[in-house]
């Protein structure tokens, strides 16, 4: 009975701290920064997103990911900058900045993936190239930049 009752307690337990994860992840807010067309008829869909802050007032952490479409709407890839930043009402700092990438099409890679960070501004560049039996048939360069206000705002 004790094994029995272990057991479903930490099964609560499990569940529990899956729940909490999940409930933090909702609480981001995502906003469409801009969309961008190319003559081709794809485009590219750049969203920031704020996740909430653990103790409010002092820190903010967030992303601007740029999704790319094909002309017919499915998605390609999808590259994102993180940066980490710091205020107090009179200055704003970047405290750390990462860039990641996730290809949903293998035709497509991302050769460049770099992030850089200086004052209240980081910056993530990226390489991403279209083979076509294995020759770079097209490349597209993108720059993501977040930069922090005194009060937190992040653009």
């Amino acid at each position: 009975m004790k094994r029995i009752s272990v057991f479903v307690l930490l099964l609560l337990c499990v569940f529990s701290i899956k729940t909490l994860g999940y409930a933090e992840m909702t609480d981001a807010i995502s906003t469409v920064h801009s969309t961008e067309y190319y003559a081709d008829g794809s485009y590219c869909v750049t969203i920031i997103t704020v996740y909430p802050e653990k103790a409010p007032g002092s820190s903010v952490t967030t992303s601007k990911s740029s999704s790319y479409y094909n002309a017919s709407n499915v998605l390609q890839w999808t590259v994102t900058l993180t940066a980490a930043f710091t205020y107090n009402g009179s200055t704003a700092n970047c405290t750390n900045a990462s860039p990641s990438s996730v290809v949903y099409n293998t035709v497509w890679k991302v050769t460049k993936a770099k992030a850089t960070y200086s004052g209240n501004t980081a910056t993530g560049n990226f390489t991403i190239k279209r083979y076509n039996l294995l020759i770079p048939v097209e490349t597209i360069n993108k720059t993501l930049t977040l930069t922090c206000s005194p009060s937190g705002v992040v653009t």
